[in-house]
């Protein structure tokens, strides 16, 4: 490890004791204050979980769209919504003004620049309050796709029951955009939605099927849909990725089939579904995906370590920081790098 990470990494080396946890986040706030693009870039994940009052105000002092270097600036956006205080709709809000004339004068927002304005739109909907959820719903009419996914997906987070006429209007687009809608009608649990919702249980698209089925469960119609969903597990070759699908949505239900066949596929690295496999368990958010991720970190097959690694970030937990921990001092760098980008993004090193 460069002297440069370990350093980095010491600041974060604290007990959870009261005193501590002091001591940490004081130590954190002097390093992100003083430090310089990439410091910042890697310290703001922390400072965004520690919800405190003091860690957004460093955040916002140092959000600058204007002149600030677009990688810091979304990772700061990124920081504020999981720190969800509503101190930072202003600036949040100021933000979205702002690239939004770049745009009218450009044209086109250059990609790091469109990646921010999807992730303002995220942190906004982590927050929450009455002037966020109305760009949420402004957004829903954005010709730009991303925006449009990024605002169903705000919209879903908040329950927003005054969404759905607009939601069902953009189900029809296919691709990413329904499968968008369709989890936002879940999550707001409106079974207003379940009429469209069948009729996509009737798509030819098994995919659309699939979504349609996670939805309808969320929405009260868990045992007859899992029992679809498990169906689904069972695809004839080359099919592969609707399983994986099925799967994904299985564990989000908490389901031991779900999990099952990832894991089945996590440990079968020539399937070729294996890295992916082992991605769709941390993004399911079930915490017994926790251990089959840590003993997949022996695995031959550096691929899978790295998405095991990425998952592990995304599940959090003892278990999970002591494994990356040790993956650290793995044999290839790019596992060691995403081990270490977990690490800092729950704020824990030893």
């Amino acid at each position: 490890m460069r002297p440069r990470d370990a350093a980095l990494l010491a600041l974060l080396t604290l007990c959870a004791t009261p005193s501590f946890a002091r001591l940490r986040q004081k130590t954190l706030l002097k390093s992100f204050d003083a430090g310089d693009a990439e410091d910042r870039l890697r310290l703001a994940p922390a400072l965004g979980r520690l919800r405190d009052r003091k860690a957004t105000d460093a955040l916002l002092l140092a959000f600058d769209v204007k002149r600030g270097d677009p990688r810091v600036t979304t990772a700061v956006v990124t920081a504020l919504g999981e720190a969800g205080d509503p101190r930072a709709v202003d600036s949040l809000l100021g933000a979205w003004d702002y690239l939004k004339s770049v745009a009218l004068q450009l044209g086109d927002l250059p990609p790091q620049l469109q990646i921010l304005r999807e992730r303002i739109l995220e942190a906004l909907s982590r927050i929450g309050g009455k002037r966020a959820t109305a760009l949420l719903e402004e957004s829903l009419n954005s010709p730009d796709e991303g925006v449009a996914e990024a605002a169903v997906r705000g919209v879903g987070r908040l329950q927003d029951r005054k969404a759905l006429p607009a939601l069902q209007r953009m189900a029809g687009r296919g691709g990413d955009m329904t499968q968008a809608v369709f989890e936002a009608l879940a999550d707001i649990g409106d079974k207003r939605g379940a009429s469209l919702l069948q009729d996509g249980l009737k798509s030819p698209d098994k995919f659309v099927q699939v979504e349609a089925a996670y939805a309808l469960a969320r929405l009260g119609r868990e045992k007859e849909m899992v029992a679809r969903l498990e169906g689904a597990l069972k695809q004839d070759p080359g099919s592969e990725k609707v399983g994986v699908l099925a799967a994904y949505y299985l564990a989000k239900l908490d389901r031991a089939s779900g999990l099952d066949h990832l894991v089945g596929l996590m440990n079968k690295p020539d399937s070729g579904w294996a890295a992916v496999a082992a991605e769709s368990l941390g993004k399911s958010g079930n915490p017994r995906a926790a251990l089959p991720l840590v003993l997949a970190l022996k695995s031959g097959d550096s691929s899978v370590r790295l998405s095991a690694a990425r998952s592990l970030g995304l599940l959090g937990g003892k278990r999970a920081v002591a494994a990356l921990k040790r993956l650290r001092d793995d044999s290839n760098p790019g596992v060691r790098t995403a081990a270490l980008a977990s690490l800092m993004e729950l704020g824990e090193a030893d």
